[in-house]
């Protein structure tokens, strides 16, 4: 053996031994390595209800009580007042494509419901209409009987004769009776013939990021700073994530960007010596780098700060989800999970309803698919 040879034998040895034993990160030095590429995201958004006769109304979302809020044909209204929310993403490439769940970029809504509510729309609607042409046709019957009426004494002849001028001013309001009428009857048919199945219902969203450690004073600074774009979602139901990408079509320099093969960034011989990856066990410990709860728990005085939250495995994978009792709040929907050496395990995306100690991830493998299609 050569003096090269054996001095690499013995590097490599050394560096087996130090492996073999090396420790997992601190919480604070896991952190302090990811934090940089988890971005808070801010979409702003309306919705549209595509009528059967290419027609479009916009309005807001549901409220408390399921009904439809800020319907409005008028499209700058509801640009003007539109929705408002929050999520987490997090850098997975060095294009600028940060990865996310499916409902923080394109908000969900109970459709049945909407097309229940339109349905319920158009049939009150449809009263009010009939009802005002019966007023309108009352209104036209008096008038009528009002021409009658009109007369004038004409004492050179000792007798009543027709008074035009007065005649012509009731014929007038007849005429735009009769135009209001027509419009009438012409929305109750187009109300008549409209199939509420039909009915096509789409969100339409703005997005911007901002990143850990920034000011932000609005949400407007956050669309008009770092806008972004949809790439694509999932279009299978059970998994929910979305690629979105800024339109700089950069990741910033020195953001933490995450590896989806579950490998956390390691040396050249970490990544030689590198064990198999282990299997998750009940009681591991998991680790969350996210906005809970948007902006209201990120902003602090030194500008936006994400958090990171901790806990266990609760439950063995089932290769669908993962189980966990990492506290969260609304706004951490998009958050990575990772375990104890750094290696991205999930994307948080739901919790148990009626509490927030138990949320649910998406695994590895589906992350995995989902960045491989095209």
């Amino acid at each position: 053996m050569t003096t090269f040879q054996r001095l690499l034998f013995t590097s490599l040895l050394l560096v087996a031994s130090l492996s073999s034993c090396q420790q997992h990160d601190t919480a604070k030095e896991l952190f302090d390595r990811a934090s940089s590429g988890v971005v808070v995201i801010c979409n702003r958004y309306y919705y549209e209800l595509n009528i059967a006769d290419g027609s479009v109304i916009y309005f807001k979302g549901l409220d408390a009580d399921g009904n439809i809020e800020g319907l409005t044909a008028d499209l700058n209204e509801i640009k003007n007042n539109m929705q408002e929310s929050y999520g987490t993403g997090f850098f997975v490439g060095n294009d600028g494509t940060i990865l996310t769940n499916r409902h923080v970029v394109q908000p969900v809504i109970d459709k049945e419901q909407v097309q229940r509510v339109w349905a319920q729309f158009i049939s009150n609607a449809r009263q009010i209409m009939a009802y005002q042409m019966q007023q309108l046709q009352s209104q036209y019957y008096d008038l009528e009987n009002q021409k009658s009426e009109c007369l004038t004494y004409n004492a050179f002849y000792d007798t009543y004769v027709p008074d035009q001028q007065r005649i012509e001013a009731i014929q007038s309001q007849q005429d735009e009776i009769e135009r209001s009428y027509t419009e009438y009857e012409q929305q109750l048919n187009n109300l008549s013939n409209s199939n509420v199945s039909n009915v096509s219902i789409n969100s339409v969203c703005q997005l911007g990021i901002a990143y850990n450690n920034t000011v932000v004073n609005s949400s407007n600074e956050i669309l008009a700073n770092n806008p972004c774009t949809v790439v694509r979602t999932s279009g299978n139901e059970d998994v929910d994530l979305a690629l979105i990408q800024l339109n700089t079509r950069k990741t910033p320099d020195g953001a933490y960007v995450f590896s989806a093969d579950g490998n956390s960034d390691q040396g050249f011989f970490e990544k030689i010596f590198a064990h198999k990856r282990k299997e998750l066990t009940i009681g591991a410990q998991l680790y969350m780098i996210g906005y809970n709860a948007g902006p209201i728990l990120a902003a602090t005085k030194k500008g936006i700060k994400v958090q990171m939250t901790s806990g266990k495995l609760t439950q063995l994978p089932d290769g669908d989800r993962l189980l966990y009792d990492i506290a969260t709040l609304q706004g951490s929907s998009g958050s990575p999970v990772i375990d104890e050496d750094g290696n991205l395990v999930a994307v948080n995306y739901a919790k148990l309803a009626g509490t927030d100690n138990f949320n649910f991830g998406i695994p590895l493998g589906k992350i995995r698919n989902f960045l491989s299609q095209h």
